[in-house]
């Protein structure tokens, strides 16, 4: 079956299919390219007959991002192909045949289907000749997903009494001009000693969030001190996952109890290495691989489904959309 991914608006795609997605992370770190692009490289690399476009073929299964769902409005949207959304950070598509989710919260095993979003490239672990010292807290991520109260001075300073300094490493979200060009260090723990990640409250619990800081905290062999969000709770086996934290005293506690409990530290590096072997590049790739080849192909040659396929696209996305509107309006 004919595998598209789909990333409209980019002036030079020979150049995207020649990025190295192990080397060239810096093209990978946000959006379209982050989930499109990087999953068109690993399968393509790994040998997979997948196609990278700007414009959408009239057949096979179209990958894209929900945020350039634009392209079904153009003049030559696709007829009868099937639309395979990536939800990212976003709200359901609505019209698309499947979509992918990054946490189990929306899963269903039948069009909406959990994919773990793909480890941080060209990681550096945590220097082990740095031992269990609590020295370096490190954010990585857009400023504004991390707490205010984690960000005010009066934290800083019971920070700096302890020994212990927080660097943030990001630039705010809708700055783009500091955003533009800026290679973001999200891939070097190697002097990092914990992790903290404690978006603003959400009660609840940041459902379309993915357990990426998690989970490359485990790869790095670093602590992660971490607020209550759904990806991590859902993933968590025992004590040693992580420690959550939703205040600045938390923080400091979780800390404490860290600095004056070496072998705790321990066991958590010891604990995260064997967690992230779930969370490989491999295991990544073998979900894509079974749902795209294995999963879907069964789904598409169920009755229903050829029913549906029969039905142009535009048509479908139409009656998509008008259910969609009716259930929005039930709800209200």
């Amino acid at each position: 079956m004919r595998v598209t991914f789909l990333l409209a608006g980019e002036p030079d795609l020979d150049a995207l299919r020649r990025l190295d997605p192990d080397r060239d992370e810096a093209a990978l770190q946000r959006g379209e390219r982050a989930w499109v692009l990087q999953t068109y490289l690993r399968l393509a690399r790994a040998g997979y007959p997948v196609e990278l476009a700007g414009v959408a073929p009239r057949d096979g299964v179209i990958v894209f991002h929900v945020k350039q769902r634009g392209f079904l409005r153009r003049r030559g949207a696709p007829g009868r192909a099937i639309l395979l959304a990536i939800r990212a950070d976003n709200r359901t598509s609505g019209f698309s045949d499947f979509e992918v989710v990054q946490n189990g919260c929306f899963a269903d095993d039948r069009r909406f289907f959990f994919i773990p979003f793909w480890p941080q490239p060209a990681l550096i672990p945590r220097d082990p000749g740095r031992g269990e010292r609590v020295e370096r807290i490190c954010f990585k991520g857009f400023v504004d997903n991390l707490d205010p109260s984690m960000r005010t001075s009066e934290f800083m300073q019971a920070l700096a009494a302890r020994g212990v300094a927080l660097d943030i490493h990001g630039v705010p979200w809708g700055d783009r001009a500091a955003n533009r060009d800026v290679h973001l260090s999200w891939g070097d723990y190697a002097d990092v000693d914990l992790v903290l990640a404690v978006r603003p409250t959400d009660r609840r619990l940041h459902t379309s969030k993915p357990a990426s800081k998690l989970i490359n905290a485990w790869h790095a062999g670093v602590p992660a001190l971490l607020g209550p969000e759904y990806a991590y709770r859902e993933l968590r086996r025992g004590p040693l996952d992580y420690l959550e934290v939703t205040t600045p005293g938390d923080a400091l506690a979780a800390i404490d109890r860290l600095r004056g409990d070496p072998a705790l530290y321990r066991a958590m590096v010891d604990n995260g290495r064997q967690r992230a072997g779930r969370f490989t590049f491999d295991a990544v790739l073998d979900r894509w691989v079974k749902l795209l080849y294995q999963t879907l192909p069964v789904r598409l040659a169920a009755p229903r489904a050829l029913v549906d396929r029969r039905v142009p696209l535009p048509a479908r996305w139409a009656l998509r959309e008008a259910v969609r509107l009716a259930c929005f309006r039930a709800t209200r």
